[in-house]
């Protein structure tokens, strides 16, 4: 039967909120974004209502809260199942509906006059039966990761935040700009550690072999979720083959994003890029235009090590020193980073050593996020088939 948005659903706006200590997950424009203490709502639907995110669709049928970047949808239960509504707004893409100059917006008056044909509610129920068997596969799989990336970050902030790494019984910490540290550890320079980077530096071209435009477009990833290394959860660009040969991703790089963050999501985020992620892609993935690629220099300083380094930066929000906003964008001023920010750096041996036991962990990760990836692209082909009734049940 045919509706209109207006005849199935109901829309508020969230409010602002500041992540704390809790069970409670904050809902922003792209999922969640930390976790309070005060429940707000309960079994609703959440869109992206502004920014890079808009339109993006997320339900929780449990207890949370919600940013006033969201619209919290409400479904008449009488016409529409809460699961089945979720598939049905992720169809519609509804970021092609927003509206707005400087920033795209989604709005109540947009939505309202949209108009989709659905089936009986027994119908909708069999096919969120088909669709959610996907579903649990992907968030169990999610769930291991979850418990993996802590696995990796426990043993980062154990060895180079509460210094106790092995041997370090007859180490004695000393001052240094960013606190005590041990006695054998130093302090360098971002420029010091780096060997080049997009977009200024120094060193030998990226790409060494020439790239003909037998290929006119490559495959261009925007910003993955930050430790799953998950391409499948973002955005994709395409760029000119032209692009391939200075942003061409190698074993070991980092993507560092420098534009478009938000108050909820600055700027600062990265990637560690892996010889498995780049296999993903037949080699031909390429860093996006607003994030750095950072090629380090791995005589002295580890990927692995570097890459924690720059997550404790971002999470301990030392990194907002970089950080500039204008016209509510955040952006990171990279050169400045370049020349006044730090990084400690262990013993080489030190650093292998936690390489050692890093390395599977994100090994298992991969494997976990390329199986969800798969389970996603089947998921999302059957999904329109089945909503417009192609596929019989």
């Amino acid at each position: 039967m045919m509706y209109k948005f207006e005849q199935l659903f109901k829309w508020s706006s969230g409010k602002p909120i500041v992540p704390t200590s809790g069970l409670i997950p904050i809902y922003g424009s792209n999922g969640i974004i930390g976790y309070t203490d005060e429940k707000k709502y309960h079994n609703k639907i959440i869109l992206g209502r502004v920014g890079a995110y808009c339109g993006s669709v997320a339900y929780c049928p449990d207890d949370f809260n919600a940013t006033d970047n969201t619209l919290i949808t409400s479904c008449d239960e009488e016409k529409i199942d809460y699961y089945f509504a979720y598939y049905l707004l992720k169809q519609y893409k509804l970021n092609g509906f927003a509206g707005g100059s400087a920033q795209p917006l989604i709005t109540q008056g947009l939505l309202k006059h949209l108009k989709c044909d659905i089936p009986t509610l027994d119908v909708q129920k069999k096919i969120v039966h088909t669709l959610s068997a996907y579903d649990n596969l992907i968030e169990n799989n999610n769930k291991r990761i979850k418990i993996l990336e802590q696995m990796a970050e426990n043993l980062y902030k154990e060895w180079f935040v509460r210094f106790r790494f092995p041997g370090h019984e007859s180490t004695k910490l000393v001052a240094s700009e960013m606190g005590k540290i041990p006695a054998s550890f130093n302090m360098k320079k971002m420029q010091d550690v780096f060997e080049y980077y997009i977009g200024g530096g120094w060193g030998n071209d990226v790409c060494d072999k020439d790239f003909s435009e037998e290929a006119s477009v490559i495959r261009g990833t925007d910003f993955p979720y930050v430790k799953k290394g998950d391409l499948s959860t973002c955005p994709v660009r395409y760029h000119k083959a032209s692009n391939y040969k200075s942003r061409k991703l190698e074993d070991g790089d980092i993507i560092l994003e420098v534009s478009g963050g938000t108050a909820e999501q600055p700027v600062g985020r990265t990637v560690l890029v892996s010889q498995q992620l780049i296999g993903r892609f037949n080699d031909r993935v390429i860093c996006a235009s607003f994030c750095k690629l950072v090629r380090l220099n791995k005589k002295v300083i580890s990927p692995y090590f570097f890459y924690y380094w720059m997550q404790f930066l971002y999470n301990t929000r030392i990194i907002d020193r970089f950080q500039l906003q204008s016209t509510g964008i955040i952006n990171f001023k990279f050169e400045h980073f370049l020349k006044k920010g730090c990084v400690m750096l262990p013993p080489r041996n030190l650093m292998e050593q936690f390489e050692r036991l890093i390395i599977p962990i994100h090994s298992e990760i991969e494997k976990l996020s390329m199986h969800n990836e798969n389970l996603i692209k089947q998921r999302d082909l059957l999904l329109p088939r089945l909503m417009s009734g192609k596929l019989a049940v």
